[in-house]
């Protein structure tokens, strides 16, 4: 991003306001508050986006967690035995208030679903996922990120609440509907959040904030583990519905600070009239952009931003897009490796993890050989310097 002395202008709805710089506009080299004693907004935007990504993240992975108290794998098992000599036997829990016992080994949850079953419904979040994200990219790009991230945000969490109805209703194919719709949902966010923050964030400070993303969905997935399983055994309305019900809650407190944010739809250096059409061959038959999409880790996470600023919600979208086909396949393929859980389950689940850490290493290895951090030479266009603010 370009960080010269070029006078800029903030437009917002009451004024304009002259800035000599686009470092001085974003507060940098200042304290982190203002003289006023506000705090510069791509602070705010930056905890808004972790907040964001946190909620994502807890409504997409609840039903993992759930999932196994709602399934009756008592009932899937009940003809079967286990022969396999490394087969993880539960202990049994005791409450030591009545003196009950529960044996965790079985579920009697309400719907008999086997592992290929639970297998399916996960995976189906992912179609919606991978088909929609490169609309919400471009969509970002173009219209602003901020209405974006709060109307995704606001639909997952009603789809959420729904999910209790909706699998109580015994319909299967809309249950995996609604996964699927729940899937297109949560697509635009992620990109959205992405261009927003690359856009509104200085050169060296762009590494560490976009990396608050994925710390906010990796902070979900922990929470979401951690309360899901308690809800699951202490929670209100029955239990596994409450894990559901919760995540709404999440979803509208964020929303409520969303709102309240000054930060614009706009997209920060890229006015409407300059904005270009996405340059779509080039992309696509570009070496690095090729070898970043499908193997995405913790270190690659800057390197759209690195390589393209104007179309980074774009290449974000089609790389996350490419790298999440993995959940479509990888339940089933679970689901098929593991079977019905009652013969060799650690050697099967040994199986998973190996082969998850082959595909780690080489992703790792073909991007450090192929990979580029350098702009391209089709991002390479003039770009204005006006920010649109609105309050």
């Amino acid at each position: 991003m370009n960080t010269s002395q070029d006078p800029i202008l903030l437009t917002s709805s009451q004024n304009n306001v002259n800035y000599e710089s686009f470092n001085e506009a974003m507060g940098v080299g200042r304290n982190p508050k203002t003289p006023s004693g506000r705090i510069p907004v791509r602070y705010i935007m930056a905890a808004i986006v972790l907040m964001a990504t946190f909620t994502t993240y807890n409504c997409r992975f609840n039903l993992s967690i759930a999932i196994v108290e709602m399934s009756n794998y008592t009932d899937n098992s009940a003809n079967k035995t286990s022969s396999g000599s490394d087969v993880c036997s539960a202990p049994v829990a005791t409450n030591h208030t009545n003196g009950t016992s529960k044996n965790h080994q079985g579920s009697n949850g309400e719907f008999d679903w086997d592992q290929k079953t639970q297998g399916v419904i996960l995976g189906a979040f992912f179609y919606g996922y991978v088909l929609f994200q490169v609309l919400g990219g471009r969509l970002a790009e173009l219209f602003g990120a901020k209405w974006l991230c709060a109307v995704s945000l606001a639909l997952s969490s009603l789809l959420n609440a729904l999910t209790p109805i909706i699998a109580r209703a015994r319909i299967y194919w809309l249950l995996l509907a609604s996964r699927v719709v729940l899937g297109a949902f949560q697509s635009v966010l992620f990109p959205a959040c992405y261009a927003l923050v690359a856009k509104w964030t200085p050169e060296h400070e762009r590494s560490v904030v976009l990396s608050l993303p994925l710390i906010g969905g990796n902070i979900g997935t922990i929470v979401t583990s951690a309360l899901t399983g308690y809800l699951t055994e202490e929670g209100f309305a029955g239990g596994w519905p409450s894990v559901f019900y919760v995540s709404v809650r999440y979803a509208n407190i964020n929303n409520n600070v969303n709102s309240k944010t000054t930060a614009s739809n706009g997209i920060a250096g890229v006015p409407a009239k300059q904005r270009t059409s996405v340059p779509w061959l080039k992309i696509f038959t570009s070496l690095p952009g090729v070898f970043l999409y499908g193997l995405r880790g913790g270190g690659d996470v800057p390197v759209d931003a690195d390589m393209t600023l104007q179309y980074v919600g774009t290449v974000f979208a089609i790389a996350n897009s490419i790298a999440f086909t993995c959940g479509i396949m990888t339940p089933l393929v679970i689901g098929v490796i593991v079977g019905d859980g009652t013969e060799h389950v650690r050697r099967q689940w040994a199986y998973v993890f190996y082969m998850s850490a082959a595909l780690n290493v080489f992703g790792g290895l073909v991007f450090v050989v192929f990979g580029s951090a350098k702009q391209q030479e089709w991002d390479k266009q003039p770009v204005s310097h006006s920010i649109e603010l609105n309050k």
